[in-house]
């Protein structure tokens, strides 16, 4: 009888291993193994096994995300009870199980059922009976690839109708493909992300933010982040440093601004044309750039401590000084402002 065990176990691992012939280097299989206990309810030859603890291996293939077939093989010895007989407890059983849920989850509650043998070896005698199985359990994911389980299943003998159960703990290492690539191995769980912004629920203290929101590390909504700028630019008469009134309204504009934002500090920066020496552009320069600040402090109450006047003289044209035109427009002072703030 042990030849038909052995043999059968064999044709289930060679039928579970031509339905997982790899396309590729991973395969839709996993592989579990750990320790069991039996709670045995039967008698054997009017004896009755004393309950005992055995190893157990397992694979299973992935039908799809909620189903797997599922082969699973024990064996140890024990005792019948008051006897001293010594008796070797076998079992395979081939079945399906299924899975609850979609998508990543660290918990997978599943049953299963299916069928098999059980087999009593003595040295007095050998019986092995045709079984039909049942339970349930729980799966716990540690990363992609590695889980334990807990599961109790009934197994009931057609042959003798007899009812023991198996309870197994163990670990499980799943082959197939992970879905991130060859460095899925070392990466961790891509956890839910219910609201869809990049934080993993686990570690999100803001859930369901609205779609394209700026988040934190937490997942807390970003302040939205604004810019607003401003340019100053005020041009002189040949060699004059006297600011005319149609630029009052545009130094009032800038003023505004500088009374919104109070943390900013301004360069007020003067130029000339290249007519006349350095020496006399470079403080000609300076006074328009300080004409512009006094305006800005006496008609428009702008802390001086924010307004710094620079002069450049000649040296930083924007347009040829060939001309009359060019020459005008490098008689100048300018500002320009930007700063970023949040609504």
């Amino acid at each position: 009888m042990k030849k038909r065990l052995t043999s059968a176990t064999a044709a289930a691992c060679i039928a579970l291993a031509g339905m997982a012939a790899p396309t590729s280097a991973e395969v839709p299989v996993t592989i579990n193994a750990g320790a069991g206990y039996w709670f045995f309810d039967h008698e054997v030859f009017g004896l009755e096994p004393e309950d005992v603890g055995t190893p157990y291996i397992g694979i299973e293939y992935a039908l799809n995300d909620n189903w797997a077939a599922d082969f699973l093989f024990a064996d140890d010895e024990t005792d019948f009870e008051d006897t001293g007989i010594d008796t070797d407890v076998t079992t395979w059983q081939l079945g399906l199980k299924h899975y609850f849920g979609s998508g990543y989850r660290r918990f997978l509650p599943f049953v299963g059922f299916g069928a098999g043998e059980i087999e009593f070896e003595a040295d007095q005698f050998d019986t092995v009976e045709t079984t039909l199985n049942a339970g349930g359990g729980i799966r716990y994911l540690f990363g992609e690839r590695i889980s334990v389980s807990v599961e109790s299943r009934a197994i009931y003998s057609v042959d003798e109708n007899d009812t023991d159960i198996l309870v197994t703990a163990g670990l499980n290492f799943w082959l197939g493909d992970t879905g991130r690539g060859a460095e899925a191995d070392t990466m961790a769980v891509a956890e839910a992300d219910s609201d869809g912004d990049g934080v993993a629920d686990s570690r999100d203290l803001c859930p369901n933010t609205p779609a394209g929101s700026r988040v934190d590390a937490d997942g807390c909504e970003l302040p939205v982040v604004q810019v607003a700028s401003i340019k100053l630019l005020v041009n002189f008469a040949f060699d004059s440093a006297v600011v005319q009134e149609k630029y009052f309204a545009d130094l009032g504009e800038l003023a505004q601004f500088l009374n919104r934002f109070q943390d900013l500090d301004v360069d007020v920066e003067g130029h000339t044309d290249s007519t006349g020496p350095d020496d006399y552009n470079q403080g000609l320069s300076q006074r328009r750039a300080q004409a512009v600040v006094d305006l800005l402090v006496n008609e428009h109450g702008i802390a001086r401590s924010r307004l710094q006047a620079k002069g450049y003289g000649e040296s930083r044209p924007v347009a040829s000084n060939d001309t009359e035109e060019g020459r005008a427009q490098n008689r100048r002072v300018m500002a320009t402002l930007e700063v970023e703030y949040e609504e």
